[in-house]
């Protein structure tokens, strides 16, 4: 029986939507991370436990651990969970005694790196948000981001370097110096309005297999993310122009571009998630299984015909979805409360699962005692002294 390890840092829920995609079709499905909380953990798919130390803290620990895992679970696979692990297991993939299903280390290094990947986007006829190195060459108000999420060999010990709004030159130089000192290189660039949409398929010999494309009916506030999505038919020009890009930055496996689509506009590409997502819950429910079909094509297995995604499954991250009703309030507070519950059934969850509920209830209890000492707090401040 095939066996996969997902390593990850214990805190998204991406990892837990790949081990149900394996688990689901029977596969064999291991979890290495810093601690046993997390959410993929707990699946019921999830068969061993390995401890992996945290990549960003350091390299040669994460890697000799996973090799310790890997070694002894015998496993056929070994995936990154996010950016970090993925950046650090490419550049250890010599020592990994699995397949490590990528392209070559220089390849992946130059698609997540944000100035490559707007380079390549304008060549493939995508539109992508102005870009710049240098301080100097866009008027604020312009977001400050590293060029990779996460350097091999730099400084910083957080698994993301942060993004910063900044609405002068100033503050602009003073967030790349932040960027700086940790070991990351500085990009600037316009923020453009618009609606966040996606497009994810699984990249082989320069084709796009089994293409999903969503759009968010609502994002989070503070994370410019989908708490909720929904499928919707495939834009065959968007396809050929996200292939075309693909192609030109010579990847394989799994491939979610992300783009802003302004009112009456051609969408932006703001970037390339090359591991599991957020939303691939979403991707799962519509009937397509990325993370399988990726894997059975590294490991030189018989595929099919690649499945045809449902249009109008919809998404819902729920905890998240609570957070911006509370923030944003649509038509009052309680009625924007009503409509998160009204719209959680017949959805797709990021957690929540019949087949697999554990994952939920511990996460569900988590919440309650966050909230509940948020309370508390808020209660305190507003008694009057004595």
């Amino acid at each position: 029986m095939t066996s996969v390890l997902v390593v990850e840092d214990g805190f998204g829920p991406h990892p837990l939507a790949a081990v149900r995609a394996f688990g689901r079709a029977g596969w064999q499905v291991a979890v290495g991370s810093p601690q046993r909380a997390g959410r993929a953990v707990r699946s019921r798919w999830t068969r061993r436990w390995h401890e992996v130390p945290p990549a960003e803290r350091d390299v040669a620990a994460f890697l000799a651990a996973t090799v310790a895992a890997v070694d002894e679970g015998a496993y056929d696979l070994v995936f990154g969970g996010d950016d970090v692990e993925v950046l650090a297991l490419s550049l250890g993939r010599d020592r990994l005694p699995a397949c490590f299903p990528y392209a070559a280390h220089d390849l992946v290094v130059r698609a997540m790196d944000k100035v490559h990947l707007t380079e390549a986007a304008a060549r493939a006829g995508l539109s992508a948000p102005p870009t710049s190195t240098d301080v100097e060459a866009l008027v604020p108000p312009v977001y400050v981001k590293s060029r990779l999420h996460w350097t091999p060999g730099g400084r910083s010990t957080t698994a993301r370097l942060p993004v910063r709004s900044c609405a002068t030159r100033a503050e602009a130089a003073a967030a790349a110096d932040e960027i700086v000192a940790a070991g990351g290189e500085p990009l600037f660039q316009k923020p453009v309005p618009g609606r966040l949409m996606a497009l994810t398929a699984v990249v082989h010999e320069g084709q796009l297999l089994a293409p999903v494309q969503q759009v968010a009916v609502r994002e989070s506030p503070q994370w410019r993310n989908s708490v909720r999505a929904e499928t919707v038919p495939l834009d065959a020009e968007l396809a050929a122009r996200a292939q075309a890009l693909l192609a030109d930055l010579g990847w394989f496996g799994l491939a979610n571009l992300q783009f802003l689509q302004p009112a009456g506009g051609e969408p932006h590409l703001t970037d390339l998630n090359g591991r599991f997502y957020g939303s691939m819950a979403l991707a799962l429910g519509a009937g397509v299984n990325h993370p399988v079909l990726w894997s059975r094509l590294a490991l030189s297995m018989p595929v099919g015909r690649a499945p045809v995604a449902r249009v109008g499954v919809r998404y819902q991250v729920f905890e998240e979805d609570v957070r911006r009703a509370l923030v944003q309030r649509r038509g009052g507070l309680v009625r924007d409360l009503v409509d998160c519950a009204r719209y959680a059934p017949g959805a797709v969850h990021s957690t929540w699962s019949r087949q697999d509920p554990r994952p939920a209830v511990h996460r569900g209890a988590g919440l309650a005692r966050e909230w509940r000492r948020a309370a508390e707090r808020a209660l305190r401040r507003q008694r009057p002294p004595h």
